[in-house]
């Protein structure tokens, strides 16, 4: 009789004992599940309850970026692999960035990374010349450069990707485009890019210059104008980095800002844009945003006051003597490089130089009143002679 009584409990009855059974389970040892969950399983158990969701918030308290490399020569596995170690931990993705080798095509990988991370992450993919990381499947230290349509001996196919999927409580993320439309001047155009950047923040955070910008410019597009225009724009604390020579799409969050056939225009530039959230949750902290130089743009060398000036347009170069600072004597190319040989130990032979010109210039955005900004360009070292020669673009942007 004893059983026949146990056997007959509904199963609302025993659900709601196994939900309450859940409910006690210490803190700790919940939030320790949790966190072994892979993000999609992670996602659905957020849902369950607001205690499961307060748990779910204390595994991804800090800020979090999840990356993997895969050199598989299916670019459809390839894809596979990196995605499902990125996402093999908790994380609520908040943007996503992907460099392809040139076995890949492009739309079929921005389709791939919109079905798994949402029409509202934004994306941006681009071809790189080389990608380097850890190897999605054996976690080793994976490194491969294409040159001149060839790959390094270690790698028999083109395919290549490495993935990066990032969650930054309390930044709200968004790709906008540098769209540019036919007949219409670049200058406008960079304006209005600028200008977009700026009413996002402001809508996000209350104040108009972003904490960072990742910025991927196309390479048949001159990339200085833009930079000037942001370097004038964005305040001292806004630290812009990126690749001003790629190849790119992208997804926004906006549905507005992506690309379509019918509008005639394409995209220039597409900027990263990360801005502070004034409605962040209660405790969460605020991200600072950090940058590096490598040594191969390392400040070096003394300053110099250019003497006199000769451009060669026919050439696309400029030759330069100078005065060393605070001395007189006027230097030709020659005594100039053995200077800055002398500061770098007569260690330049295979080193690639580049003098950094500063120069005033007046700049705005839109309807602003032009002002002074002193700006830095740096411009290759291609020879020396009676005079050092330089190129007149501008290869480097700080």
């Amino acid at each position: 009789m004893e059983n026949k009584k146990r056997s007959s409990a509904s199963p609302s009855t025993t659900n709601k004992k196994e939900s309450k059974g859940f409910c006690l389970m210490n803190h700790d040892l919940l939030q320790n599940i949790l966190s072994r969950l892979p993000a999609a399983s992670f996602a659905s158990a957020a849902c369950v309850s607001k205690a499961w969701n307060a748990a779910c918030n204390r595994v991804l308290s800090r800020p979090k970026l999840s990356s993997a490399i895969s050199l598989n020569p299916s670019p459809r596995v390839a894809l596979q692999e990196v995605f499902g170690k990125v996402m093999s931990e908790p994380i609520r993705p908040h943007f996503a960035m992907a460099s392809v080798g040139p076995g890949f095509h492009f739309k079929d990988v921005l389709q791939f990374m919109v079905e798994k991370l949402g029409s509202r992450t934004p994306i941006i993919l681009s071809s790189v010349s080389g990608i380097f990381g850890r190897d999605a499947l054996t976690h080793e230290f994976r490194e491969v450069k294409w040159t001149n349509g060839n790959v390094d001996d270690e790698v028999s196919t083109y395919t290549g990707i490495v993935l990066n999927v990032g969650y930054v409580p309390g930044l709200k993320v968004e790709a906008i485009p540098l769209l540019q439309q036919k007949k219409t001047p670049q200058g406008s155009m960079i304006d209005k890019f600028v200008m977009d950047i700026k009413s996002y923040t402001s809508s996000m955070s209350g104040c108009t210059s972003p904490l960072a910008i990742i910025m991927i410019g196309d390479a048949d597009v001159d990339q200085k104008p833009i930079i000037e225009k942001l370097d004038y724009a964005m305040s001292m604390e806004t630290i812009i980095v990126g690749d001003e020579r790629g190849q790119f799409v992208y997804k926004s969050g906006d549905v507005s800002r992506n690309v379509s056939s019918s509008l005639k225009c394409s995209p220039d530039a597409v900027a990263l844009v990360f801005a502070r959230d004034r409605d962040k949750a209660h405790g969460v902290g605020d991200i600072e945003f950090h940058f590096a130089l490598s040594n191969g743009v390392t400040a070096i060398g003394p300053r110099f006051k250019a003497a006199s000036v000769k451009v060669r347009n026919s050439e696309s170069v400029t030759w330069l003597t100078a005065k060393r600072e605070g001395q007189q004597e006027v230097l030709d190319g020659q005594h100039i490089l053995d200077h800055i040989n002398n500061e770098m130990e007569n260690h330049t032979e295979y080193v690639d130089l580049y003098i950094g010109v500063t120069r005033l210039r007046n700049c705005s955005v839109g309807s602003d009143k032009p002002r002074l900004m002193t700006s830095l360009a740096l411009h290759g070292v291609v020879g020396s002679q009676n005079c050092i020669t330089i190129m007149q673009e501008c290869l480097l942007n700080p």
